[in-house]
């Protein structure tokens, strides 16, 4: 059971379902049952509506609060499992949609189980392409989250503004991330807020803050320990902390949401050196990175084991010591760049922290006019891959680039209405929730989607979260989950045909 979630073992109302969920699985009367669902104009507003020359009617023809007791019938004959691996390919989005579609469908998506089974497939697929589970978001300042969203159009994206209130008007800064989990720091006028936050299901949690806590000007970071299966969040010594506060005392403090109380790292297991504030952290195979300087301003890596809670030193390639300018994440490898002026820019990765290799090499970017004085020190970020297998860039916080290897080509990416953004953070979309004690956003909860994980008990405490279960919101969301649920039918369909097939 993931400690993150508490225990919802999947319940069904009529003893029909449970024997469907005993039953042995049949391809085609799965592909059957689906295009009975289809055919059936009648029964279906989804048919009602692709229809150009029916009359739209009321969808709920007996009675207003509840789906048609013949659509929910058909909808639960599918096999529990089979449903369950049909929902799983989808994104957790959609995922939130679809709980009001019925309650078997409410109580599978909120099951402990199927939110981990969602969550191992997506970490399979991060950053292999942002159409599928990864999302871009970008962080700005004093103004809200945008996110993201693909677009038609070849090299271009269009941006969301996520309904995240409380980042309106505040500087903040996305410190890391894993699973879905944005770790931020906000800046409230007083010591800070320190917040975990799932914008794919819309909540967030605020968490205690440590002793003689700086606000932004902390270094944290996030990432799971697998030993006690829960997240932490992780301080570290601060570099801007070390040169602006009198008497500053360098400590590490570890705090596991499930426990929710910080605790310090006993101090011979910490490193001389601090982390800058303005970096994320890095989490790969189950340990967090950040990137330092030594003091003759040579380039360092250090990793921060989260289980054995033990840092150590990590070597860049012994090619270059001085100009490593970024390190991060891309598809389970722990990545740096190195950019030799006027020339190339390196990408190398390792696996093991020991070995690296080199995975890119290319020239810069020449598209800066040659009145840049700073065009031969951009920074450039690699994000993510494309679903073409080019790797999306970021070039010092002002454009995106894509990099396809085998071609050594360029091509400029355009987000629509973004600009004058601080951060760039590649997620992974997720249905994790940030824990006990979690707050919704105002859209969620006004929308009814929202995924609610609190016990009773945290229910009651939680005056705030509030859950639409009520037709009502039924019937406002049948016309967006239309088309998802059409290609959720066909999805099946085809599934059952390879089954048959084989």
């Amino acid at each position: 059971m993931e400690t993150t979630t508490p225990n919802m073992p999947i319940q069904q109302d009529e003893a029909k379902d449970v024997s469907t969920m005993k039953q042995t699985q049949n391809p085609n009367l799965v592909t059957n049952q689906i295009t009975s669902i289809q055919q059936d104009g009648d029964a279906s507003p989804l048919n009602q509506t692709n229809n150009p020359n029916a009359v739209m009617s009321n969808p709920i023809a007996e009675d207003e609060t509840t789906l048609t007791t013949e659509s929910q019938n058909r909808v639960s004959d599918l096999p529990n499992d089979i449903l369950a691996e049909i929902l799983k390919c989808l994104p957790a989005k959609t995922l939130v949609r679809f709980k009001c579609v019925c309650k078997p469908w409410g109580t599978l998506l909120t099951d402990s189980i199927f939110i981990k089974s969602h969550l191992g497939r997506n970490r399979t697929m991060f950053q292999s392409d942002l159409k599928t589970n990864t999302r871009l978001i970008l962080a700005r300042y004093c103004d809200t989250l945008l996110s993201t969203v693909d677009s038609e159009a070849k090299n271009v994206m269009q941006e969301e503004e996520l309904d995240f209130p409380l980042l309106k008007n505040l500087p903040y800064y996305v410190k890391g991330h894993f699973d879905g989990l944005l770790c931020l720091v906000v800046n409230d006028g007083d010591e800070g807020m320190l917040v975990v936050y799932n914008p794919s299901i819309q909540q967030y949690r605020k968490l205690p803050n440590p002793a003689d806590f700086r606000s932004t000007r902390e270094a944290i970071g996030i990432g799971f320990d697998d030993t006690i299966k829960d997240y932490k969040v992780v301080r570290v010594p601060s570099n801007y902390c070390k040169m602006k506060v009198p008497g500053y005392k360098p400590k590490v403090e570890v705090l596991e949401l499930k426990a929710n109380t910080w605790r310090q790292i006993p101090d011979e297991h910490i490193l001389p050196y601090y982390v800058e504030h303005i970096f994320q952290s890095t989490e790969v195979n189950g340990g967090l990175y950040w990137l330092v300087e030594d003091n003759r301003r040579n380039s360092l890596i250090i990793r921060f084991d989260l289980a054995e809670e033990k840092f150590k030193m990590v070597k860049p390639p012994e090619e270059f010591k001085r100009n490593v300018s970024w390190i991060g994440p891309l598809k389970d490898l722990l990545c740096v760049v190195h950019t030799r002026r006027l020339s190339e820019v390196h990408v190398w990765a390792t696996n093991d922290d020991m070995t690296w290799r080199k995975i890119m090499t290319s020239s810069k970017y020449s598209e800066p006019p040659a009145s840049d004085l700073f065009k031969d020190t951009f920074r450039y970020m690699p994000l993510c891959y494309t679903e073409k297998g080019a790797v999306l860039m970021s070039v010092r916080g002002e454009r995106f680039l894509t990099f396809d290897n085998r071609e050594n080509m360029f091509e400029h990416v355009d987000i629509l209405d973004a600009k004058n953004w601080l951060q760039e953070t590649v997620y992974c979309e997720s249905l994790v929730s940030p824990g006990v004690g979690v707050h919704q956003t105002e859209a969620a909860a006004s929308s009814g989607t929202a995924i609610n994980y609190l016990t009773a008990e945290d229910e009651a405490e939680e005056d705030n979260v509030e859950q639409a279960e009520n037709s009502s919101s039924v019937l406002q969301m049948m016309g967006s989950l239309k088309r998802e649920l059409a290609n959720l039918l066909a999805c099946t369909v085809g599934l059952g045909s390879r089954h048959a097939q084989g």
